[in-house]
């Protein structure tokens, strides 16, 4: 048994790309051209019809130039002082709202009330409302206005020319009327003078009301009184300190100079000074010719001082104690004890007093200046302690009238404002009330109301677009039936650049240039034979005149190659030929197939229908027999052939049909197969589909041929059946037929 053939390591289904390009599209559309043609055709008509029987249109065109909107209303004015970022900012919302009052519905009943509704819609019935002929002004207006610009441009088009300029300037006339009562308000001189005469009232009594409030508290202006009590407060608070300091300063040296010794009494005189005296009249006795040292005169200054400080104690204790505390007592003895050394140096140095009187008069001349100042200084805590006590009660009664005060001032700012807001807006009604509407400052005519013209753009762009609309219709059409919803094989390239599918051979169909066709009938005997052309009897698959044999001879030249190159030189060879629609031309391509192979070496080949029974296979034969393939196989001898070299056989009766021969039978059939005496046994195999035998039968072929047909089969189920049959045997070759081209040689050279 020869060896069967390679297989090669290839994937079921290779990876999916569409290189979708110009040609694709172009294949399409000479495909669908009699379609496109005649969306274009109905087009063209279409716009023909259109442009010669549409309406005819006049327009005309007016300019308004808008430089900045002014509120005119007194009472809800926008006061334009703004700077020129923020007009800028406003200017495209001002834009919109002048579009919006000239196409406003009242504007339009105002412009059909001033023309007539009998005018503008001549041929209606009476009667004719005044909305009804709003409807034409408003119908027919466009305003559009340049991005960023601050021109509004006004058109009007009606079949009427005289209306159309007529129209347009009674709008642009009535619009600058609107335009002054959308922003102003109506008996707004009036209303503003009200306002103000009002504002103006409440403004007095609240003037009335703040005066003697002022005059109470003694001021002119709330804010400064506050102001300068507190800062005078804090001012006299803190002088007040300083003087308080200055006067403890000022204490504290008087009682240091208070302590310095104090003149001593005269001779005549000491008796009356202290009486203690005439208790030792020895010790007033001086020592003649003595003269005190400072020492000594600085003790007996000491002593003069301790006395006058004892003294002073005896005083304060005298007038708490009796003379039997021991407090007094102590006192006294103090006293007499100082006073005892006192006369003792003076009866020593009869000098020493006056001396020391010497030096408390310089002191006491000190103390006076010192004391002087000490009573300025408590008179100017005096003084300042009054001034802060009557700016505290200022500040107390500002505290109590403030409120009030300040309640009432806020009201007159207020109400003042709104009288000065008022006063504006009352000059501002008063030029409103005299402004012409055909003067208004901001808004001006560029350009009136032009002459009406013919309008012929909208008939153009409908023209062009039903012109252009059928051969886009045409075009949309073919691309979306051909590329998306039909998944068909339509060319031999589809197989090999998207479907990954190797291609044998390429069988073209017969277009209206007459080429020659396979008849879609062609998959049995009575589709077999092809047509003379000069109306004699049908050629078979066999003869050399038939359309198919050239194709046959190539493919049988390339299965001689396959065999040689895989050493396949048993007899005799198995060959199948299968297709995915019954239709698809594998009972022609098998007979021409069978006839040229019988013609190579004198090879005898037998050809096996396993479609249907005998008495419909191969009607072409001409009277030809057709034998069972067990006769055909057991004795071949008997039978009669078709052609030189080529019998013909069928697998089993008309009544059975397909079903005498299963992948089971055939198994069991391969040793008689093999023993038989034929060199090629072509096998005519039923469409492949989901029970078909075909997929089991095809394993034991030696070389099986594929039959796609062109526009029937689908890319999917091309693909899987090819990666299946792959599967099992890689000997298969693909054909592809009933090929039709479209366009021209270099798009069918490029399939």
């Amino acid at each position: 048994m020869s060896p069967k053939p390679t297989q090669t390591n290839q994937p079921l289904f290779a990876p999916h790309q569409s290189n979708f390009g110009v040609h694709d599209i172009l294949f399409v559309l000479f495909k669908h051209k009699g379609k496109i043609g005649a969306l274009t055709a109905f087009g063209l008509i279409s716009a023909a019809l259109v442009y010669f029987l549409y309406p005819a249109t006049y327009e005309s065109d007016a300019k308004l130039l808008v430089r900045y909107v002014v509120e005119r209303s007194a009472v809800d004015a926008v006061d334009n002082t703004a700077g020129a970022a923020s007009k800028a900012s406003l200017f495209t919302p001002a834009i919109a709202s002048e579009i919006e009052i000239l196409t406003s519905w009242d504007l339009a009943v105002q412009v059909a009330a001033s023309i007539g509704p009998k005018r503008l819609l001549p041929k209606a019935k009476d009667p004719v409302s005044e909305d009804a002929a709003a409807v034409v002004v408003s119908s027919g207006l466009s305003v559009t206005s340049a991005k960023g610009g601050n021109i509004l441009f006004v058109d009007y088009t009606n079949s009427d020319p005289q209306l159309t300029t007529l129209i347009l300037s009674e709008l642009v006339k009535r619009y600058f009327i609107k335009h002054l009562e959308v922003h102003r308000s109506a008996g707004a001189f009036d209303f503003v003078t009200q306002q103000t005469d009002q504002v103006r009232a409440r403004l007095n009594q609240t003037e009335d009301a703040l005066k003697p409030l002022k005059a109470q508290a003694g001021i002119i202006s709330l804010n400064d009184t506050r102001t300068s009590l507190v800062t005078e407060l804090a001012r006299t608070e803190g002088d007040l300190r300083a003087a308080e300091t200055e006067l403890a300063e000022q204490q504290a040296r008087v009682k240091e100079l208070e302590g310095l010794p104090v003149e001593a009494p005269k001779p005549d005189s000491a008796a009356a000074i202290d009486p203690a005296s005439t208790a030792a009249p020895e010790a007033a006795i001086p020592t003649p010719n003595a003269t005190p040292s400072s020492a000594e005169i600085q003790q007996y200054q000491i002593l003069v001082d301790r006395l006058t400080q004892l003294r002073k104690t005896a005083v304060d204790i005298s007038a708490k104690y009796t003379s039997e505390n021991p407090l007094v007592k102590s006192n006294q003895a103090q006293i007499a004890e100082a006073d005892g050394q006192k006369r003792a140096l003076e009866s020593r140095f009869p000098e020493l007093a006056s001396k020391a009187s010497d030096a408390a008069g310089r002191g006491r001349t000190d103390l006076a200046s010192e004391r002087a100042k000490l009573a300025g200084c408590n008179g100017k805590v005096g003084a300042l302690k009054a001034r802060l006590q009557e700016v505290q009660g200022k500040v107390t009664q500002l505290a109590t009238l403030g409120p009030p005060i300040a309640e009432l001032e806020r009201r007159r700012d207020l109400e003042e404002a709104n009288y000065k807001y008022f006063e504006g807006a009352l000059e501002k009604a008063r030029i409103d009330e005299a402004l012409d509407p055909t003067k208004i400052p901001n808004i001006s005519a560029v350009q009136i109301p032009s002459p009406p013209m013919l309008v012929t753009k909208t008939r153009d762009k409908i023209a062009l677009g039903l012109a252009g609309g059928g051969l886009a219709l045409g075009i949309a059409f073919a691309l979306l039936s051909d590329l998306l919803l039909n998944r068909t094989v339509k060319r031999p390239l589809e197989l090999e650049r998207q479907l990954s599918v190797p291609l044998l051979l390429s069988i073209p169909d017969v277009g209206s240039n007459g080429r020659l066709r396979l008849p879609s009938g062609a998959n049995h005997a009575g589709g077999g034979s092809a047509p003379s052309g000069n109306g004699r009897a049908p050629v078979a698959p066999w003869s050399p005149g038939h359309f198919i044999r050239p194709y046959c001879e190539v493919i049988r030249d390339r299965f001689s190659l396959y065999f040689e190159l895989h050493q396949l030189t048993h007899k005799p060879k198995l060959i199948g030929v299968a297709a995915f629609s019954p239709d698809a031309g594998t009972s022609t391509i098998a007979a021409g197939l069978a006839a040229a192979l019988s013609e190579t070496d004198d090879s005898k080949v037998l050809l096996v229908d396993a479609n249907l029974g005998p008495t419909d296979v191969h009607p072409f034969f001409k009277g030809k027999p057709a034998y069972p393939l067990a006769n055909a196989l057991n004795s071949p001898a008997s039978m009669d052939p078709a052609s030189e070299n080529l019998y013909l056989a069928t697998v089993g009766s008309a009544r059975n049909g397909i079903a005498q021969l299963g992948v089971r039978k055939f198994f069991d059939l391969m040793p008689t197969l093999k023993a038989s005496d034929y060199d090629y046994i072509i096998f005519d195999m039923p469409p492949l589909s989901q029970t078909s035998p075909t997929w089991g039968m095809s394993s034991f072929m030696d070389k099986l041929l594929l039959v796609v047909e062109a526009e029937k089969n689908d890319r999917d189920l091309v693909k899987r059946g090819y990666a299946k049959l792959q599967a099992e045997r890689n000997n298969i070759s693909v054909v592809f037929n009933k090929a039709r081209s479209f366009g021209p040689k270099w798009l069918s050279s490029e399939s």
